[in-house]
């Protein structure tokens, strides 16, 4: 016996074809009776689904017309749900991909306007991708980088199906980390310090709750490390 859509699975639907393009930026979204059709769902669940892309902010109401997605700019103040998927895509992309090396890695596209290609379109009003240099991700295992596509595309469904958490601020973070630089650490970061390293007092939580430890530590012989029953951190 084949189960319902829920409001939250036809939500995130939606939200991943406004994503690929398949509706695009300013399209009538497919209507109540539609989604209730192609689902075989009641009218309370496809619009349940509908209230929650533009609780997203995917999407408006037109009273009388229906409802349309959202004319965003394809590259700033984008839909915190857009830009997970996007580096959801990004992620998928590089695992499927070969390089020599990482340092051979192309840089990828991210956003622009849907035709910016498009010989007919007008030069004024399309806006072409920016290249973001992947060198970074495409040196992680592709293993990885699948989890890490699944990982953005599954947190992109929640928050279409069950709002933005605090938890999600992270992921948004991180998505955003990988459109802006390819994840790239900015110059001006330290390394995350190892325990007993050099620089740990950077990374070392007992350090900063308890400072005179710092100064044992300081005086320890070479390889201290501390009680050998307390966590490093």
């Amino acid at each position: 016996m084949t189960h319902s859509a829920t409001a939250e699975h036809i939500a995130g639907d939606l939200a991943l074809a406004i994503h690929q393009g398949l509706i695009r930026s300013g399209e009538q979204l497919p209507t109540q009776t539609k989604l209730m059709d192609s689902y075989k769902v009641a009218m309370g669940t496809a619009s349940a689904a509908l209230r929650k892309l533009a609780a997203a902010g995917l999407t408006r109401g037109e009273s009388g017309r229906g409802t349309f997605a959202l004319e965003v700019d394809r590259l700033f103040d984008r839909s915190p749900v857009l830009d997970v998927l996007a580096a959801a895509a990004m992620c998928r992309s590089l695992a499927a991909t070969s390089f020599g090396t990482s340092a051979d890695a192309p840089t990828m596209p991210f956003g622009g306007s849907p035709d910016w290609d498009d010989p007919h379109a007008d030069p004024e009003k399309v806006m072409p991708p920016r290249r973001v240099d992947v060198a970074a991700l495409a040196g992680l295992d592709r293993h990885l980088l699948r989890w890490m596509s699944e990982a953005f595309l599954s947190g992109a469904r929640r928050m279409v199906g069950s709002g933005q958490s605090d938890a999600d601020v992270h992921l948004v973070a991180s998505a955003r980390a990988i459109l802006r630089d390819g994840a790239r650490r900015p110059q001006d970061q330290p390394g995350i310090a190892y325990y007993g390293g050099a620089t740990a007092d950077d990374e070392n939580v007992a350090f900063r709750i308890w400072p005179e430890r710092k100064r044992d530590a300081a005086s320890a012989p070479a390889g201290w490390g501390g009680h050998s029953n307390e966590p490093p951190f």
